[in-house]
This record gives C-alpha cells, sequence and structure tokens, in this order.
C-alpha cells in the first residue's frame, strides 16, 4: 500500500524530533526534509500546532495498532490479561528518542495529553481502585512495569539486552491476577 503524503511528512516531523527534538519541526526543515515547497506543506498543516498535534495522533495511532497486534484484537474485544500483556510485549522494544519527547510533551498541553489519554484509557488498567483492591493494584504494578521497562534506557545507566527485557516482561506477566483472564 502506498503511504499518502501526509503520512510520508508525519513520519519525517517524527524522525526531526528523534534526531533534533521539538524545537526543530519549523515550516522550512519540515519542508525541506520531505523535499516539497513551505505552501504545501501548509496545505496539509495549516499551523505548526496542527502539524504537533498531528504527529501525536499519529504516534498514538502506530502505537496502538502495535498493541491490537500484540493482544490479537482491539482492546475492547480482548481481555484486560491480554491487554496487559500486550503492553509488555511492545514494551520488549524501548521508547525511541522521539517517543519520550512526545510523553514529555503531551504532559503539558491538555489538547495533546487527551489524544494520548484516551487510548492508555483503552490498554491500561483503571487507576480508580488502586488503594482499595488489591488485585487492581497488582494491575497496575504490572503496567508500571511495561512502563519502565518501555523508558528504562533513557531513565538508567543500564541499557538492557533484548533477553533481560524479555525476562523482565515474563516475570511481569506471571503478576497479571487471573481475575483479569
Amino acid at each position: 500500500m502506498r503511504t499518502s503524503k501526509r503520512t510520508a511528512i508525519l513520519d519525517t516531523i517524527v524522525e526531526i524530533i528523534e534526531t533534533n527534538g521539538f524545537s526543530e519541526v519549523t515550516y522550512e526543515n519540515v519542508a525541506t526534509q520531505c523535499g516539497m515547497s513551505k505552501s504545501g506543506l501548509i496545505y496539509h498543516f495549516p499551523s505548526r500546532e496542527d502539524m504537533i498535534r498531528s504527529v501525536h495522533e499519529h504516534m498514538a495511532q502506530l502505537w496502538e495498532e502495535e498493541l491490537i497486534e500484540a493482544a490479537g484484537g482491539p482492546a475492547e474485544e480482548v481481555s484486560p490479561a491480554n491487554r496487559l500483556r500486550a503492553n509488555l510485549q511492545v514494551s520488549l522494544e524501548t521508547a525511541t528518542r522521539a517517543e519520550l519527547l512526545m510523553s514529555i510533551d503531551s504532559a503539558a498541553e491538555p489538547e495533546l495529553r487527551e489524544i494520548w489519554t484516551r487510548l492508555l484509557r483503552r490498554w491500561n488498567p483503571p487507576v480508580e481502585q488502586i488503594a482499595t483492591d488489591e488485585e487492581a493494584c497488582m494491575a497496575y504494578v504490572v503496567q508500571m512495569i511495561s512502563d519502565g521497562l518501555w523508558a528504562n534506557d533513557y531513565l538508567n545507566g543500564n541499557q538492557l539486552t533484548k533477553a533481560q527485557r524479555k525476562a523482565i516482561a515474563e516475570a511481569a506477566a506471571k503478576l497479571i491476577p487471573e481475575s483479569m483472564e
């Protein structure tokens, strides 16, 4: 299937973020790297804010596609345990710099945070009963292990091997409450 021009532009923006950070996401830089005119870029993204919002939506969609593949179906069609296992499976690959920067960026902007919150509500265990329900707490512990596995190489001086990452994910999967199956 042929990649749409908009998707190709969004992939280029991700590459710019990966290499140089958000400050380099400008019409000039994106247009140059895409080999198109600035006016052509404005056609797809009328403002820089639209570019940034669209790249967050694009990355959220790609992440959800990975989760769906790992879980064997959309969040609403698989068990909570399978959703947690999918999160662990996807976290076997460490975050890219762009993913980590986008995660940090979204925390400061309510509109961007909502893009990710909608996705997280579908795939992550709820937080409301963590303090009062042991199984809800344990499910969220597994989620936090998944999140930590994803970000570990940037937050910790130890870069894990694939075998180490797999061992941690397998150990975490054993903590998933049976009631979630």
